[in-house]
């Protein structure tokens, strides 16, 4: 895929961190460590007896993970893609905290497996799996049906990075009898500035699944790292080199247990659970565990979606949490660049080999549909999940559209510094749309299909 790309002179290819800000982090990390490691120790024994009883929840990475990280630190990126010292050392700070806190998050895990066991006998038994790919309005489509809160239900993102029972149904009430503003707090977005304009993520809201998943195993990190380390790292589909095993072997049993959890604590007999995220990798595994299981997408054009998918990249790396709370500098357009390109084209490749499958649990819907006809879209989705649809959700649903997240009125407020084409970062669209033929073929077809159906 070489050919696809230019070698082209990049705006930050030289730029500099700055070194103060920097050091102040690192000096908090240091300290920050330190007392956690006070908080830890007294944990591990329990630790230990809990893996002797339950074995190692899926919210903990494994030993051999910690050390690739480790050395990783120091050893991946190229010159080129320009990481500086300062991340090097930061990271290895973050991957040492992990490491710091797994008693404390093991035996917050083992809580629930002592005082609520019940809930390894929730059945998930038709669960909906929306597997598409980034830039396809799939977190707005999945927000729009869980407000439908009669019908579908979905892990929220703080009980993704809380995935305990006993906090939720003890210490949240607890705290709100203290007088604690639950919903104030919880509407917190996670995303500052430029990054807000391109993504909602709230604490009460659904997000990307993967992405959450990948936070406990800190593989979100591996964009620091340069391309060929995030390309391992931060996976989408299957492609013909080694990729993050350990992490596609635990992505299916902490869904299901935290699948389990949420509808333990507040699932209604008629909910059907929905998630959404760009886990191609595992989406025949979870075929297999879920029989009943329901699959649908939203296929958007490659060359646009590929060129959004950098820009998010870039500008999630410079206002997300990672450069907010870590003070991690940017990745850089190189490497968002590569990164999407290297991973997008057989992903685009591979979603099309799964939902081209004829089968009655696989839906596929045009991004064109969503932008021109809401209503018709939602419809589509709730015929395909054998739901009648509620009057309301409609209505409900274009108001927003119209509103808050007008596409016309989102684009014209981004900042060109993070808007960029794919020719200014050296993409070569033709070649990349002669590479992806086959798939603009198959769009071109639905979008056909679906005018006329």
């Amino acid at each position: 895929m070489e050919n696809l790309i230019e070698d082209v002179d990049l705006a930050d290819d030289h730029q500099k961190p700055e070194f103060k800000a920097a050091l102040l982090h690192i000096i908090f990390k240091c300290f920050a460590n330190l007392l956690c490691l006070v908080v830890s120790l007294p944990c591990l024994p329990l630790f230990l007896l809990g893996i002797l009883i339950w074995g190692l929840p899926p919210t903990i990475p494994g030993w051999s993970r910690f050390c690739k990280f480790f050395i990783a630190a120091f050893t991946e990126g190229k010159p080129k893609e320009n990481i500086p010292f300062t991340n090097r050392v930061l990271l290895f700070l973050i991957f040492f905290n992990a490491l710091v806190n797994v008693p404390i998050n093991g035996v917050c895990w083992y809580i629930d497996e002592l005082v609520y066991p019940s809930y390894h006998k929730v059945n998930i038994d038709e669960p909906v799996f929306m597997i598409s790919a980034p830039r396809t309005a799939s977190t707005q489509i999945c927000h729009y049906l869980e407000n439908d809160s009669e019908n579908f239900i979905t892990p929220i993102v703080a009980e993704s990075i809380l995935p305990y029972i006993w906090v939720w149904k003890l210490v949240v009430p607890a705290l709100k009898g203290l007088g604690m503003k639950q919903e104030h707090f919880l509407a917190l977005s996670l995303f500052r500035g430029e990054a807000s304009k391109r993504h909602e993520f709230k604490l009460n809201r659904s997000d990307t699944w993967d992405g959450l998943v990948q936070s406990w195993h800190f593989s979100v990190f591996s964009w620091y790292l340069g391309y060929s380390f995030m390309k391992w790292g931060f996976s989408y589909a299957t492609l013909n080199e080694p990729i993050d095993e350990d992490f596609r072997k635990s992505f299916v049993p902490f869904t299901d247990c935290v699948l389990k959890k949420v509808m333990y604590c507040r699932g209604g007999p008629n909910q059907r659970m929905i998630i959404k995220g760009h886990f191609l990798l595992v989406a025949r595994i979870l075929e297999e565990k879920y029989p009943k299981a329901r699959f649908f997408m939203i296929v958007r054009h490659p060359v646009e979606r590929i060129c959004s998918f950098i820009n998010l990249l870039k500008v999630v790396s410079t206002n997300g949490p990672y450069r907010v709370v870590h003070g991690l500098f940017p990745m850089t357009w190189r490497v968002a660049r590569d990164y999407a390109i290297h991973t997008q084209v057989p992903y685009c490749k591979q979603e099309m080999m799964f939902y081209k499958e004829p089968a009655d649990n696989k839906l596929v819907i045009p991004f064109t549909m969503y932008v021109n006809n809401l209503s018709a879209t939602l419809q589509c989705i709730y015929s395909f999940c054998n739901i009648p649809i509620p009057d309301d959700v409609v209505s409900n649903a274009t108001r927003t559209q119209n509103t808050t997240h007008d596409r016309t009125k989102h684009r014209a407020s981004y900042d060109p510094n993070f808007n960029k084409s794919l020719a200014s970062l050296g993409v070569n669209e033709e070649k990349l749309m002669e590479c992806l033929n086959e798939y603009i073929d198959w769009i071109n077809t639905l979008d056909s299909y679906k005018k006329t159906d």
